[in-house]
């Protein structure tokens, strides 16, 4: 059935079950020697109170395998439920692409992924049920370790969401 009773918000939401709403990079994103966290805004996805979503980020980057990559799914306040799950389906030179990386169930954490070489893809799939704060869910990345190189996040990555 198409429509979803959201009884902490008191609506009802249509969904036809497609990921049929996203945002795509449209230009490289750059971090330079540093590990503090940088969000990429044009993969913002607005979240209101109470809303539900669920989210698929795929993350195309290149980073220098000293420096390696490390990211974070936020979302604003505390939400009532938010699960991240993610895989890397393939990351140069490292072996087990497509396994699960993560999972976190509580407010998560930057994962770090370790790089011995310098092009990756990571997936990512989030669970988030907004609590009373309005905001954006976000996608921040960095470098894992401090490293006088480039790490990009590619134009073309993008997220996907749907409302249920």
């Amino acid at each position: 059935m198409p429509f979803n009773s959201n009884t902490a918000a008191g609506t009802v939401v249509y969904t036809d079950g497609a990921y049929n709403a996203g945002q795509v990079l449209s230009a490289d994103q750059t971090v330079n020697n540093t590990t503090t966290l940088a969000e990429v805004t044009d993969l913002r996805v607005p979240i209101a109170k109470y809303e539900r979503l669920l989210l698929k980020y795929t993350v195309w980057y290149t980073t220098n395998a000293s420096g390696d990559f490390k990211f974070e799914v936020d979302a604003p306040g505390t939400p009532t439920e938010f699960r991240v799950a993610t895989t890397s389906t393939a990351v140069e030179g490292v072996t087990g692409d497509g396994a699960l990386i993560a999972l976190d169930t509580s407010d998560p954490a930057a994962v770090s992924i370790a790089t011995s070489g310098t092009k990756g893809y990571v997936t990512v799939s989030a669970l988030v049920n907004g609590g009373s704060t309005a905001g954006d869910v976000t996608f921040k990345f960095a470098q894992a370790s401090q490293h006088a190189s480039d790490t990009i996040v590619l134009a073309g990555s993008s997220v996907e969401y749907m409302k249920f």
